[in-house]
């Protein structure tokens, strides 16, 4: 399992859809579409692997973990 980080300093992801922004159209950003997210989760899930987030104001935090073997 390999795992990729991807941290941001920005405000975080807002309380009220944090637990909802893997769903597609869920966006805090008023020019955003909340596709993103989804197609990650989408494409990290098709090769078995997991994508995982955690939030605070200046510190959020996206683990991607992607197997490096493939399932038969």
């Amino acid at each position: 399992m390999a795992c990729v980080e991807i941290i941001d300093n920005g405000p975080g992801i807002s309380e009220d859809i944090l637990h909802n922004i893997f769903y597609p159209m869920v966006t805090g950003r008023a020019d955003g579409t909340g596709l993103g997210l989804s197609l990650a989760q989408s494409i990290l899930n098709q090769h078995h692997g997991l994508i995982e987030c955690t939030t605070e104001p200046g510190n959020t935090n996206f683990q991607l973990f992607i197997p490096l073997e493939s399932r038969k």
